[in-house]
């Protein structure tokens, strides 16, 4: 028999549900993307061409309406799949707490990364998501850092293939600055004319 507790719990499952499905908090950007099926070419709508790493950072964490096209030509869409939900970014945000990168320590404006691409067939699911910053997110889309999983035993690694640990960045100070008198500046008084040591020219020296 269902408790108060199953009751209440069951009113929020529905309450998050709702505001999931009227304001998606896991829906940064909507991406449409045309692909061409006869060449290994995507672009924007109305924009340019994409790079891979440029169309698998905004696949990440974004809406994204695929139309596959032939010689310009639209021949049909694909699916569109919000990938990251509300609840499952709140247990993302429990988990790791913050940019997953050693050393890091951002907690704001953090983006869910796929350790398996969605486009390759990851799953959207915690063992396959950690949180990156947007510096850190967009590092590992060009090749600066790697990131192996899964999130549970999650490995990163730098470009020369190091693991990186908390000392691998550079820390904020932790102790106050030193006492250094501050300058006083200028007082407004007139310029002298021997405060200045003239140009002399060097002596020549007779042929």
């Amino acid at each position: 028999m269902p408790t108060t507790i199953d009751a209440f719990i069951a009113l929020v499952e529905a309450g998050w549900d709702t505001d999931v499905a009227r304001r998606p908090h896991g829906q940064r950007t909507t991406v449409v993307v045309h692909v061409d099926v006869d060449t290994p070419a995507a672009s924007l709508h109305l924009g340019p061409l994409l790079s891979d790493d440029e169309r698998r950072e905004l696949l990440c964490d974004a809406t994204c309406e695929v139309w596959f096209q032939r010689h310009g030509q639209p021949i049909g869409a694909g699916r569109t799949t919000r990938t990251i939900g509300r609840r499952l970014r709140r247990v993302l945000e429990h988990r790791d707490r913050g940019c997953v990168v050693p050393g890091c320590g951002a907690t704001r404006g953090l983006h869910a990364h796929h350790l398996v691409h969605w486009e390759d067939g990851g799953p959207t699911d915690p063992s396959n998501l950690v949180l990156l910053c947007p510096f850190h997110h967009r590092l590992h889309h060009s090749g600066g850092i790697t990131l192996t999983g899964p999130a549970e035993h999650l490995v990163v690694t730098d470009a020369t293939g190091e693991a990186m640990t908390g000392a691998s960045l550079a820390r904020p100070p932790t102790t106050p600055p030193p006492d250094v008198p501050p300058c006083p500046g200028p007082l407004g008084e007139r310029a002298q004319w021997w405060w200045y040591t003239p140009f002399e020219p060097p002596p020549t020296t007779p042929n």
